[in-house]
């Protein structure tokens, strides 16, 4: 598997960590919007993306890894666009699937500055 997006971790504001113990990553690149700030997981983009993401790929931040099984319409637009993106992690049978979001199977901890964020999967 190849890495088509990477970033760096830049900050967790300060409500990221209770979101990520409930299941949720938010990401979102700097500059950030006010009102997200608190529950994002603030990040400078470095690469990509250069595909679509796909159910299948792997999103990876820090050491941990979590298999992506869901991908909303618009989540490649946010990420291209915003650096955004929003990690739900074990979503429950019949979770509705957001536009913005992607469904993922793991789990993670909310990440230090400096921590890589990365999706990888196959190049076709």
């Amino acid at each position: 598997m190849s890495v088509y997006y990477e970033s760096t971790v830049l900050r967790a504001g300060a409500e990221a960590g209770d979101m990520v113990e409930g299941g949720v990553v938010i990401l979102y690149a700097d500059p950030i919007p006010d009102a997200l700030e608190s529950v994002s997981v603030v990040h400078s983009p470095a690469k990509g993306p250069e595909r679509e993401i796909r159910p299948g790929d792997v999103f990876c931040i820090g050491d941990e890894q979590v298999e992506l099984v869901a991908v909303g319409d618009r989540a490649h637009e946010n990420l291209r666009t915003l650096g955004h993106i929003v990690v739900y992690l074990n979503p429950g049978e019949g979770t509705s699937l957001l536009p913005g979001a992607v469904h993922g199977k793991g789990t993670v901890s909310i990440p230090q500055a400096g921590a890589r964020v990365a999706l990888r999967g196959t190049a076709t």
